[in-house]
């Protein structure tokens, strides 16, 4: 199975996610390690359009195409998240809280969660702690990556 993330250019064959483990997200505090990616190139856009609009006007971003193992994949639903899983704030303490405890029990590498810009498409959240990272393969790295201009009003 592939996954997806766009990032800048340094950063591009580091599948470790210190980035995330020293700033936290929706699904981790800060200190807790996950890499987070989309399940299509159009969510990983989006994804990184919303985190990362004051950084568009470089060309200085990288798409990076991962190969995981689809076997230890665990899958959070709408359902399943608290209420509130999906506000616009950064970093929501109940999500936060889901994606430590995934993490810290590592015993799936991929937290398969809905994307809060596009529910009903998904974010896969890897475990860089677990076993099965060591098995993650860059497939391809398009550098640089440009968005459309019209996205930036151009």
């Amino acid at each position: 199975m592939f996954v997806y993330r766009l990032c800048r250019r340094p950063y591009a064959r580091d599948l470790s996610g210190t980035g995330a483990g020293l700033y936290g997200g929706r699904w981790n505090p800060e200190g807790v390690r996950l890499l987070y990616t989309a399940g299509s190139i159009s969510l990983a856009c989006l994804e990184y359009l919303a985190h990362n609009f004051h950084v568009l006007a470089t060309q200085d971003i990288c798409l990076v195409k991962i190969r995981i193992d689809v076997s230890s994949i665990t899958e959070l639903t709408v359902s399943d998240l608290p209420t509130g899983w999906n506000e616009k704030t950064y970093t929501p303490v109940a999500t936060q809280k889901t994606g430590a405890d995934f993490a810290n029990k590592a015993q799936h590498y991929v937290l398969k969660v809905p994307s809060a810009i596009v529910p009903d498409e998904h974010n896969f959240l890897l475990n860089p702690l677990h076993p099965l990272h060591a098995q993650a393969v860059i497939e391809a790295v398009t550098d640089p990556f440009v968005f459309d201009s019209r996205l930036m009003g151009g």
